[in-house]
């Protein structure tokens, strides 16, 4: 779980700057004591060097009695007598002081031992203490004894007392500069010490640091980085992708939800692309039933129109007919022979009428015609030639002229059947859109990759507003409000699955209009 692996980072982390701080304070307890103990025999220095003083002052002092002993008789008793008192208060009042100097220091020497609870260290300054104590209370003693002064043998006592305790009063300086020195190589030591322990402690704590490191990436980074690449593998649309983490608790746990949201996820896109792939093929159904029935309106539409164009020469086929018929019975009442040159002329007439008939018919049937969606090299040329050919057909575009501007032969990759009803839808817009005698102009142009066909006409032209809706289904702009609505919807969709575009310009309300369709040339 996350919370026991983050209560482990954390423990590790708290072990870390606990050995540090441990170290830290440890050092500062040594360096706290080292002071401490440098900073006591400084002060206790200055008493030694005391003590040693007033020695060397007593022994001036009794240097100086000995040397008023030796030379009375040559100076004036009067003088020789206070001098000499003189001097013996001044060696009584330092052998006083030197008194109070060694008590001091036993004081502080005590007050020390009672701080650190340690007695061994100091034993040789209590020993030198207690020798200078009893010393000087010999010393006082001897000088205490009435006119000591005034003999050679008292102030020999004296001076004996004062050697012993020179001797130990300079033992004060030496075992202070001893310890001084013990001190500095105690605290070389403790240096080396602290600084072995502060690499270790360093090394430990960049290893523990590294480790943590180590595991917040195992256990938490690496796999939220899983997570989060397995994530953009689902965005980019991978939906089989599964997340694989190596770790437990709520990160494993959101793998597996995420992992489990993909799935379903996943069958949900599979649901929605089979009725997706259902729709599209209704779509398709549909979409062929409307060009169908579009194909058959526009059928019906020119059959309408070219029915009275097929009545005149089935007339003149039948009035050739009768004719025939009639001279050949009076040749037969007047038994005479026929005459060829008469009947070869009708019957070319009813041929070539019959002919006529007959190639109407099979325009109309070849758009009715449902052939296979393949496309094939087409000499599209012809197929406009051949619908421009039928539209003239009817009767009420009989007054309305066109001008094509088509090289001899170009082929084009297409489905002829669709291209057809292209041309044928967008001839009959056009000449639905202009007045008597108006002019409708196809052109065709040969591109590097492309053919571009153009029909102009000179009629009632559209607005902005029908020019963005021309291509959409059921909406129609004819003046008589005719048609499905559907014919261009119809061709806009045919030229897109061609691969190619078209487009409509016009400059307004009775501004004509033009239609640019480009094809690619397979």
């Amino acid at each position: 779980m996350i919370r026991n692996k983050f209560l482990a980072s954390l423990g590790i982390l708290i072990l870390l700057v606990s050995v540090l701080a441990g170290a830290e304070l440890y050092a500062v307890y040594l360096y706290q004591k080292q002071v401490r103990d440098v900073a006591w025999r400084v002060n206790v220095l200055p008493l030694a060097h005391k003590i040693a003083g007033q020695v060397s002052e007593l022994q001036v002092s009794l240097g100086e009695l000995r040397g008023i002993l030796h030379t009375r008789l040559r100076i004036s008793p009067l003088y020789a007598g206070g001098y000499h008192t003189v001097l013996e208060s001044q060696f009584q009042k330092t052998l006083f002081g030197l008194k109070q100097s060694g008590q001091k220091y036993q004081q502080v020497l005590d007050d020390r031992i009672a701080q650190s609870g340690i007695k061994d260290s100091f034993a040789q300054e209590r020993e030198t203490l207690q020798n200078i104590r009893f010393t000087a209370a010999a010393l006082e003693t001897s000088v205490s004894q009435t006119d000591w002064s005034s003999s050679d043998s008292g102030i020999d006592a004296a001076e004996s007392c004062l050697l012993n305790l020179q001797k130990y009063t300079d033992t004060l300086p030496v075992l202070l500069n001893d310890e001084l020195q013990g001190y500095s190589r105690t605290i070389q030591r403790h240096a080396v010490w602290l600084k072995g322990s502060a690499i270790f402690y360093v090394t430990i704590s960049v290893t523990l640091m590294f480790f943590l490191v180590h595991l917040s990436y195992r256990w938490i980074f690496n796999p939220l980085q899983t997570i989060v690449n397995g994530s953009r593998h689902v965005a980019a649309g991978r939906f089989d992708y599964r997340i694989s983490v190596n770790a437990k608790g709520e990160i494993a746990e959101l793998a597996e939800a995420m992992n489990l949201m993909t799935q379903r996820f996943q069958e949900k896109v599979e649901q929605i692309e089979e009725s997706k792939s259902d729709l599209d093929e209704k779509i398709k159904q549909r979409s062929k039933e409307l060009v169908r029935s579009e194909r058959l309106a526009s059928v019906g539409f020119l059959a309408a129109g070219v029915a009275h164009e097929i009545n005149n020469p089935l007339m003149v086929i039948s009035g050739a007919a009768e004719l025939l018929q009639r001279r050949i019975n009076d040749d037969v009442e007047q038994n005479s022979g026929t005459d060829t040159v008469f009947a070869e002329k009708y019957l070319k007439m009813i041929q070539d009428e019959a002919f006529r008939c007959k190639k109407i018919t099979e325009q109309l049937l070849s758009i009715a015609r449902n052939e296979t969606k393949e496309k094939v090299p087409t000499n599209i040329v012809t197929i406009i030639t051949d619908m421009a050919e039928l539209v003239r057909q009817q009767s009420v575009f009989k007054q309305k002229n066109v001008k094509l501007n088509l090289p001899e032969h170009l082929e084009v990759k297409v489905h002829p059947q669709e291209i057809k009803q292209v041309i044928l839808n967008l001839l009959t817009n056009a000449f639905q859109s202009t007045e008597a005698d108006g002019m409708v102009t196809v052109r065709l142009e040969e591109k590097e990759s492309a053919v571009v066909l153009t029909f102009q006409d000179d009629g009632f032209g559209m607005e902005s507003d029908v020019l963005q809706n021309i291509f959409e289904p059921f909406y129609t702009h004819r003046r008589q409000g005719s048609g499905t609505g559907l014919g261009l919807s119809i061709t806009h969709r045919i030229i897109e699955e061609h691969g190619g575009r078209i487009e409509a310009f016009s400059g307004g309300t009775n501004q004509g209009a033009t239609f640019v369709v480009e094809l690619p040339r397979c």
